[in-house]
């Protein structure tokens, strides 16, 4: 019996059936033109079921069927590449400058962070530090450091981003002690420091003295930042969270001028309370600065207590390491306001004194003990301290100096590590230590300053002591940073930034045209899959 099948596009065929004993039939389809057997197909079926027997060309399935394979796999392909091209958007990068002018030297800090911010504070990455040895009041006479570190850190901005990348130079405790001596040195050096920026490259943003309270929160915004207090990475996801609760790190900073406390007391109160708002949380942080209590102004407190009533050039000083001799000219020792109040003459301050250690520590602590005694600290009072604290600057310093800055310590611990210290010769401390002099011959003294500031200034005692972290550097899923106050003002300038939207870079009319396309093809494909399987 001979059927004819459908016909094709391209080929006509026809159908020989042969019936078996089986009352089935076999098919063998054929080309109508030539008789080549392209395909033997058997099946069992009841002879009445024949009809309508639809024969194809094996070759002629198989190549529409790859066809069809490669099509999908390349717009599922093309779908894919473009949603996540379309995802990847172009957000442009910012860029700011900080130099952080202190007493003892000046840091230049470059931060780089998306414009596009998170929920209206940036993100805010830490690109590049350079340190000059010469402090900003020295600007004038000696430069060449800080010009050097202002060089490194207009190279790192890439060359299209600085002219609008802003630099901000923010003096703080040695600036405002000259101030009070003398604002005429300060506005001649800001003159000479703003002259200086505008020759570069970068947009001048600020040169002003820092608020000495704002110098402590700073330095609270940058540990917590740094350690996700303030707002989490997500590694998996590239996302950033908040974190659940509202625990914070505390910040003790102690520079050569002044020293700060900055926490968030577990009751409000209204002394001394900085009001910020990061990543779309408020935060009232009390802090507190205490001029005249950084370390080497301390030093130079209690030198100018010990000189009280003493004639002559020389004075014994308990603090030094027996051997250990520091010349010193009266104008430095009295000269600052710090020291004002002992009425020394003007006259005198040409004179050089020579400062000769005892290496007696019973006395020297005793002598510092009495730097916390007058009214100078909690004129207003300190609220209760809470939670852990991250101390930093010459805290971690002193601290790592003496091998206490990791693990746990207790105050009898530094204690007796710092009394052992001052008893020991000037001489067998120094063939043991390659650091500089200035340095190690006064680390007796500002061991016990430590333990003081702590236990008698800020009120830590043998059950908070364990609550302080020593930290010089911070590492967190954020990335990393040296604690202090800079990235905190970078943080907080972010607020006060514009937002700039991420630039597309796929055109969403055109985008959303081919997307209809090429889902509208994929489905006949698929179609045509199934109709001919």
């Amino acid at each position: 019996m001979v059927l004819r099948c459908r016909n094709s596009l391209i080929w006509t065929w026809k159908v020989v059936v042969q019936m078996n004993s089986s009352n089935t039939v076999a098919s063998i389809c054929i080309r109508s033109t030539r008789a080549e057997v392209y395909n033997r197909v058997d099946f069992q079926a009841p002879a009445r079921q024949v009809r309508g027997v639809q024969c194809r060309s094996p070759n002629s399935s198989r190549w529409w069927k790859n066809i069809a394979i490669v099509l999908v796999i390349c717009i599922v392909i093309t779908v894919v590449c473009l949603a996540v091209v379309q995802s990847r958007k172009k957000t442009p990068s910012k860029y700011g400058v900080v130099a952080d002018a202190g007493s003892s030297h000046t840091g230049i800090f470059v931060y780089q962070w998306l414009a596009d911010k998170e929920n209206g504070t940036g993100m805010v990455q830490q690109v590049m530090e350079c340190t000059a040895e010469d402090p900003l009041t020295e600007f004038e006479r000696k430069p060449d450091s800080t010009l050097h570190c202002l060089k490194l850190a207009v190279e790192s901005v890439p060359a299209v981003k600085r002219a609008e990348t802003t630099i901000s130079l923010s003096a703080t405790a040695g600036m405002r002690l000259l101030r009070l001596n003398n604002q005429s040195m300060v506005d001649h050096i800001f003159q000479l420091v703003r002259k200086t920026i505008s020759a570069s490259e970068l947009k001048m943003c600020d040169v002003s003295i820092l608020d000495d309270a704002d110098e402590g929160a700073f330095g609270w915004i940058t540990v917590n930042y740094l350690t996700g207090k303030l707002v989490e990475l997500n590694r998996w996801t590239s996302s950033f969270t908040l974190p659940e609760g509202m625990d914070t790190f505390g910040a003790l900073d102690l520079g050569g001028a002044s020293t700060q406390i900055s926490y968030v007391p577990l009751e409000h109160s209204t002394n001394d309370t900085l009001n910020f708002r990061l990543y779309g949380r408020n935060y009232n942080v009390y802090t507190d600065s205490y001029l005249c209590f950084g370390k080497d102004q301390a030093l130079l407190k209690l030198l100018a207590n010990l000189a009280e009533g003493v004639e002559g050039d020389s004075l014994e000083v308990p603090c030094f390491l027996k051997g250990y001799t520091l010349n010193m000219k009266e104008s430095k020792l009295f000269g600052s306001p710090c020291t004002h109040q002992h009425n020394r003459e003007t006259k005198e301050h040409n004179r050089t004194i020579s400062l000769l250690g005892l290496g007696n520590p019973g006395a020297c602590s005793s002598n510092i003990a009495n730097l916390f005694s007058t009214l100078d600290f909690h004129q207003q009072g300190q609220p209760p301290l809470t939670g852990t604290f991250m101390a930093f600057s010459a805290f971690y310093h002193i601290m790592n100096f003496f091998n206490l800055s990791e693990g746990s310590s207790s105050p009898e611990q530094l204690n007796e590590t710092v009394w052992t210290f001052c008893t020991r010769p000037w001489h067998e401390v120094k063939a043991s230590w390659k650091i500089p002099e200035k340095y190690l011959g006064t680390n007796c003294f500002a061991g016990f300053y430590v333990l003081h500031l702590l236990t008698l200034g800020f009120h830590f005692n043998q059950s908070t002591w364990s609550n302080i972290k020593f930290v010089n550097k911070l590492e967190g899923t954020l990335g990393n940073g040296r604690a202090g106050w800079t990235l905190g003002y970078m943080l907080n300038l972010t607020n006060l930034l514009p937002v700039e939207a991420p630039v597309n870079p796929i055109h969403l009319v055109p985008f959303a045209v081919v997307m209809s396309f090429l889902v509208l093809g994929l489905f006949i494909l698929l179609v045509l899959i199934l109709f001919n399987a």
